[in-house]
């Protein structure tokens, strides 16, 4: 019985398992074509696909490994630099607004000092206009009280000062219209120029001050639409006087005696025409001054709110509340009344 069993004896073939065969097969199948492969043929590399090698494995093999980061010393970083600086709207500040409040506080500091001045100058109201000299006999004494810095608003000094300017124009011109006129007298033989410029120059120059300078001095201390008006009109004759005795002929040194005297030769028409061109420069620059002066102050009285119809009214109330015309209408009811009872008192009887 022992002899005829043997456990080593294999009454069947393990690798005849269908399954076992099958992976034998494939096997064999795969050594067989890896044994056929040509690597460097034609063929395979034209039908190969090129291999796409990852980028993070190039840096890995061709770069030594990085130390920990506390090892690395800290770089510091540029920081961007900042935008420029602009202005918004809100920041831009009007410089003419600043200088115009300047100025406003500059006028109303100054017309403080003016009033304080007023206030403590004990000679204010004493007449010392024209400046005449203490020896001078009883009627040749000042008139009147001027002082533009201390009774004319700071915003309109300016304005009567050239006003002030403009009338001793006025007046040297025609104190040097009667040497030119007395030149002239003595080239040609003509008495008539030299003559009327003597008057002019007594009558226009008290004239002027008293009926055109005056009257614009108290409108603007006094802000007064009458003497506006006055001014105004005043001046308006003056203007045209002005233009006169440039074209005149005879009255004043003007255009047309110029030419009178260079239209005959001599030294002595030479030297009257110098005085009477002279003299014909100096018309022409009053009557063009005139002129523009007349405008700008105009203009100032408009931009006051001034009118014609203010003047009538300040005209009124200054009329009724004068005491003069309040005692003359008075005396004229009182008047009318008494009579009126006289009448009336005999019917009783």
């Amino acid at each position: 019985m022992s002899d005829d069993l043997n456990p080593f004896a294999n009454e069947q073939n393990p690798f005849a398992d269908p399954s076992i065969q099958r992976v034998t097969q494939s096997a064999q199948i795969t050594q067989q074509s890896l044994d056929d492969y040509n690597p460097f043929s034609q063929q395979n590399i034209q039908n190969k696909p090129a291999a796409i090698i990852p980028t993070s494995s190039i840096l890995t093999s061709n770069t030594s490994p990085s130390p920990p980061s506390f090892y690395q010393p800290k770089v510091a970083q540029q920081q961007p630099e900042p935008p420029a600086y602009t202005q918004t709207s809100a920041q831009k500040i009007n410089l003419t607004d600043i200088e115009k409040q300047q100025q406003e506080l500059n006028q109303r500091a100054a017309e403080l000092d003016r009033r304080e001045q007023i206030l403590n100058n004990p000679n204010i109201g004493i007449k010392n206009f024209p400046p005449l000299p203490s020896w001078c006999p009883g009627p040749l004494k000042p008139c009147f009280y001027q002082d533009i810095n201390l009774e004319i608003p700071v915003e309109f000094q300016r304005w009567v000062r050239l006003l002030f300017y403009l009338w001793s124009f006025h007046t040297f011109t025609l104190a040097f219209n009667i040497i030119a006129a007395l030149v002239v007298f003595i080239a040609i033989g003509s008495g008539t120029t030299f003559g009327f410029s003597i008057l002019y120059f007594f009558v226009f120059t008290p004239c002027s001050y008293v009926c055109w300078f005056r009257p614009a001095y108290k409108g603007f201390r006094n802000d007064s639409s009458v003497d506006f008006m006055i001014f105004f009109f005043v001046f308006f004759i003056q203007c045209a006087l002005s233009v006169i005795a440039v074209l005149s002929k005879d009255w004043f040194c003007g255009v047309f005696l110029l030419y009178k005297v260079l239209s005959t030769t001599g030294v002595g028409n030479i030297v009257a025409g110098i005085f009477v061109l002279l003299t014909t420069i100096c018309f022409i620059a009053i009557a063009a001054i005139d002129i523009l002066m007349l405008i700008k102050i105009h203009r100032l009285y408009r931009n006051t709110g001034a009118s014609f119809e203010k003047a009538q009214a300040e005209l009124a109330s200054n009329v009724m509340s004068n005491k003069n015309v309040q005692n003359a209408a008075a005396t004229v009811v009182t008047e009318t009344a008494r009579s009126a009872m006289n009448q009336k008192a005999p019917g009783r009887f």
